[in-house]
């Protein structure tokens, strides 16, 4: 389902007075976003290429509570409540990242007055697409202003990397919470994960991203994505670097000083890294057949070096490229999620029946 954001603001406040009996004081949202090139390197302090997805985000709603330090939270799409207090820990709950995001900003606030939050996404869960980061980015936008904090989106997204980090206990870089708090729909966004400098890149004129979710969910909590990140530590100490971003495809050569599985994880880092340099210039130099030949050698990537894709992705890839795609490619931490596609906007339509027809368990999330 997507939405306008005004749209769904007013649903979440619709949601917010019908469960709590009162108007809400603020209501913001944070888009979810897809990643176009470069993945796994954004926690090697590499380079990434998000887009920001308009109407697919998390709206929040938020207000002050009636009880000191207690927060209520409503997930009006999956109609469930949780009461947390402004002290506890984590828990292992979807609150978690509401309750994490409140303490970063609002701690003394809530403390003397309670808060009352009500949130809606359109992002599907397990597909990939940031809802997570969505959920952070939008809880601490309302949070700080409602408590009337300056705050900037780079601020905010380096807030919400933190909770991931430390409070929930998800080792993710930064990525996911600068597209959502920094990125602008309509455009991708180029950003060195290590300095945080970033600009906006075009997108390829008459060609369309088209997202599909394989029907396979990913839980990046377990231990795939903790593993990968801690083979690239391992790599990076083995080599005598701070991180693997340290190197460029230059340094290929050095990986005959790892163990296969390490020199296979860091080849997958440094290649990525490159091709999110060379996606770009392909994006500003109008190559939308070079940009798509990128994807595709990042999606062999992830499967041959990062080990992070599944089969019914790798289909769903093939068979978007035999139906004419440009380029295509697993999308977001791996492990099942969503695939994205370079089409030409005058075929769009009729490939993407055609993968829907192919394989029943996909669904259609955007055409961008």
């Amino acid at each position: 389902m997507t939405l306008p954001p005004t749209e769904i603001a007013a649903d979440v406040a619709a949601a917010y007075a019908q469960h709590f009996g009162r108007p809400p004081e603020v209501t913001t949202f944070a888009p979810g976003r897809v990643n176009l090139l470069g993945e796994h390197t954004d926690y090697n302090g590499g380079y990434v290429l998000p887009m920001p997805l308009e109407g697919l985000g998390v709206a929040i709603a938020i207000g002050h509570g009636p009880a000191p330090g207690a927060i209520e939270a409503y997930s009006d799409t999956f109609h469930e409540a949780e009461r947390r207090n402004i002290e506890q820990g984590r828990e292992g709950r979807w609150s978690d990242y509401v309750l994490g995001c409140l303490k970063a900003v609002a701690t003394s606030e809530i403390r003397e007055t309670g808060l009352r939050i009500a949130l809606i996404t359109t992002l599907p869960m397990g597909a990939g697409l940031s809802s997570s980061a969505a959920l952070e980015v939008a809880t601490l936008r309302a949070a700080t202003t409602l408590f009337g904090k300056e705050t900037s989106p780079v601020d905010i997204a380096v807030a919400a990397r933190a909770v991931e980090n430390d409070f929930v206990g998800m080792p993710c870089g930064i990525m996911d919470q600068f597209a959502s708090a920094v990125g602008k729909p309509g455009n991708a966004l180029f950003l060195n994960t290590r300095t945080l400098e970033y600009a906006p890149a075009p997108l390829p004129e008459s060609h369309r991203f088209l997202i599909l979710h394989s029907g396979v969910s990913h839980q990046l909590t377990q231990d795939g994505y903790a593993n990968r990140v801690a083979e690239c530590t391992a790599a990076c100490e083995a080599l005598g670097v701070e991180m693997l971003s340290d190197l460029g495809s230059g340094d290929l050569d050095r990986l005959d000083e790892l163990p296969e599985l390490l020199a296979r994880r860091t080849r997958h880092v440094l290649t990525d890294n490159q091709r999110v340099l060379d996606g770009l210039a392909a994006l500003k130099a109008g190559d939308p057949a070079a940009f798509g030949r990128l994807m595709t050698e990042s999606h062999a990537s992830q499967r041959d070096d990062y080990a992070i894709t599944v089969p019914e992705t790798d289909a769903l890839v093939a068979a978007a490229l035999e139906a004419g795609a440009l380029g295509a490619r697993q999308t977001g931490g791996g492990f099942g999620g969503a695939v994205v596609a370079l089409v030409a906007e005058a075929e769009a339509e009729d490939l993407s029946a055609t993968l829907l027809a192919d394989f029943p368990g996909v669904r259609r999330l955007a055409l961008v």
